[in-house]
């Protein structure tokens, strides 16, 4: 039985929310050099819609989602990236997890390639919020909240949420797929776009792309 199993079973006969202790729900978590002009309010999904939802399986969801205030667009293309691909995505997302009253209690888990290895990382549900409402990544529409809790899981492991503004989506791509990430300037392939393309497809990689 895995730590997350152990912890969920002795929290729900407990009839407990899990509070991580490793990753405070304190303004240090958010930002740790800049001074916002607003204090974060941290609140669990359900205190902030009817019947949120982990995770819904619709295509129609797979880039519904917004980057927020902290500017990292990079990360929402990456996890809209990997939401694509569904071997992966459930590698970093384990699907076993729900807001429903027989499996909640208030933990959710996540794996990330860090240091050469899969790291489940654990995560509370209290999410940053101002005047009620996500600060962060987020579902554009709907009551998803599997993104904004896997960007906690992330920043939990850089140390704040300001981190994330100095990162940049090849390495967010390794972080969320193990595999290697690699930048290639679509000026300097002019007549060899097509072939590399396709030599890449072959090789099942992700490709994305990025206007500098």
């Amino acid at each position: 039985m895995s730590e997350f199993e152990k912890l969920r079973k002795s929290l729900l006969k407990k009839g407990e929310l899990f509070e991580d202790n490793d990753f405070v729900c304190g303004q240090s978590s958010v930002f740790y050099h800049e001074t916002p002009p607003f204090q974060f309010v941290w609140k669990r999904p359900k205190e902030l819609v009817p019947n949120p939802v982990f995770l819904s399986d619709s295509p129609n969801n797979y880039f519904n989602l917004s980057a927020g205030k902290l500017g990292d667009q990079w990360f929402a293309s990456v996890i809209g990236c990997l939401r694509t691909t569904k071997g992966l995505f459930y590698r970093v997302v384990p699907a076993d997890q729900s807001f429903e009253a027989e499996e909640y209690c208030g933990m959710f888990r996540f794996r990330i390639w860090w240091n050469g290895e899969w790291k489940e990382v654990l995560v509370d549900d209290r999410l940053p919020t101002v005047n009620n409402k996500l600060i962060f990544i987020q579902a554009l529409h709907g009551n998803q909240f599997w993104t904004a809790l896997l960007e906690k899981a992330y920043c939990k492991l850089h140390g704040s949420y300001e981190a994330l503004k100095y990162g940049n989506s090849l390495d967010g791509l390794a972080d969320l797929t193990g595999g290697i990430s690699e930048a290639i300037s679509i000026k300097d392939q002019t007549t060899r776009l097509t072939d590399t393309l396709t030599k890449f497809l072959s090789m099942t990689s992700i490709i994305t792309a990025v206007v500098a």
